[in-house]
This record gives structure tokens, C-alpha cells and sequence, in this order.
């Protein structure tokens, strides 16, 4: 079965790009612990960054991927 985000036509140019994507990317709140609604990447000199929004709670802010831990901001309390 063809996954619905799977374009018809793959650019190899990119294949090691989106498969790094689909591994790296936030899937849970770091508020509440929700499925994230959106983590958009983008990179910023050399770090990449993902924007990330839930609407489970409405937190949205930068989650930075720092190799085996990820740095964020902290969650109100």
C-alpha cells in the first residue's frame, strides 16, 4: 500500500534528506505529550530545527536535535 506523503516521483538528490526528516522529527508534545500537529524543519546555520506546534495544548516553540537528547524550552509550570 502507497503511503499518502510518498511523492509519485522520488528525487534521489534527496532521499537520504526526507529519510532523515521522517526519523528526526518531533512525534509527541514536550508539554503534553500529545502526537505533535506540526514539525516543520529548517536549518539555521548548521543546526537543524524543527518549529513544532500541538493542538492538543496550543504549545508551539523550537525543538533543536543535539545528537542522542534534544534541547527545547522549558514548559511553564
Amino acid at each position: 500500500m502507497k503511503e499518502p506523503w510518498r511523492p509519485a516521483v522520488v528525487d534521489r538528490r534527496f532521499s537520504a534528506d526526507a529519510e532523515a526528516h521522517r526519523r528526526d522529527a518531533p512525534r509527541f508534545c514536550p508539554q503534553c505529550a500529545a502526537p505533535m500537529a506540526l514539525a516543520s524543519e529548517f536549518w539555521e546555520a548548521d543546526d537543524r530545527r524543527f518549529y513544532c506546534a500541538c493542538t492538543g495544548c496550543g504549545w508551539s516553540g523550537e525543538i533543536i536535535p543535539t545528537g542522542a537528547g534534544v534541547l527545547g524550552h522549558e514548559p511553564e509550570h
